[in-house]
């Protein structure tokens, strides 16, 4: 963490001390798993009763100008609702800017997915404050959503289907619909078929798996699908994407005893060629 922005912190904490609508908090992200650096910022979680969660929540942005020279960004986000909410900020301080996200979590309920998300792996050891001894109690019940596994053959068929899909953007020169549908669907269920076999980590969105479980050989395959936004470019990042998605699924197949649709992609890898080949459309 950037020592002015540790400041800002323990200023805030000793702030929210003061204030008993908030029972406490602990540390979630990368501080809780000790992954931080110079470069990370705060993503605290304070528990808050039922009965004072939405007052409390609306006083956020005057917490973190007390703390900062300058509140230059409040951003709540799209997700918040009456049992989790989480406000992403720019602070300044000094020269320096600064993010800095709080999460509050209703202590009344705590069966919500993204409250029992931000419970997950932590413990007593992570806790900044408890005013008496409700957080302690709350994180011994070890609320934690289930770890998704993504399914290898549904984004095997996702990514097949999807290549056939593109032929018609292709003919058409329809660039963004080849930008969307090459990184929504292309890329990510390479990602799933990827994470649906290496995947071991108990934390962290799709890119922080990626990074940690993902041998670096096949992290470089994913980097294939990223070209200049041109139709030949993004026509020769697909035929090479079409070849290490194959050879990845295939491997995987094998791996988990499961039966690679040859037969499909073989043909859909055969049509698509052809038809980009191709002015005759009949």
């Amino acid at each position: 963490m950037h020592k002015d922005l540790e400041v800002a912190f323990h200023n805030m904490l000793a702030l929210l001390k003061k204030d008993m609508r908030c029972k406490g908090g602990w540390h979630y992200g990368s501080i809780s798993r000790g992954q931080d650096d110079i470069y990370s910022d705060y993503d605290p979680v304070f528990l808050v009763a039922d009965k004072d969660f939405e007052a409390f929540a609306a006083d956020v942005p005057y917490f973190l100008r007390a703390v900062s020279d300058e509140l230059l960004i409040f951003w709540p986000e799209s997700f918040n609702d009456a049992s989790f909410k989480n406000y992403c900020s720019v602070i300044r301080l000094g020269d320096n800017l600064h993010q800095l996200d709080f999460f509050i979590i209703n202590q009344d309920h705590p069966e919500a997915w993204m409250c029992k998300q931000h419970c997950k792996g932590c413990t007593k050891e992570h806790i900044l404050f408890d005013q008496t001894g409700e957080v302690a109690d709350f994180l011994d019940k070890g609320y934690r959503t289930d770890n998704y596994i993504p399914d290898t053959l549904r984004a095997i068929d996702t990514y097949w289907f999807h290549i056939e899909m593109l032929i018609k953007y292709f003919k058409r020169n329809d660039i963004f619909k080849l930008i969307k549908n090459i990184q929504e669907f292309l890329f990510h269920s390479h990602v799933d078929l990827l994470l649906s076999y290496y995947d071991n980590l108990d934390w962290g969105a799709w890119e922080s798996k990626v990074k940690h479980c993902i041998p670096n050989e096949k992290q470089e395959h994913l980097k294939a699908y990223f070209s200049k936004a041109d139709l030949c470019s993004l026509e020769a990042a697909v035929k090479k994407s079409m070849v290490l998605f194959k050879q990845d699924a295939e491997e995987i197949c094998r791996a988990k005893s499961l039966e690679y649709p040859t037969l499909a992609s073989e043909q859909i890898i055969a049509y698509f060629y052809k038809r980009l080949a191709s002015d005759n459309w009949s």
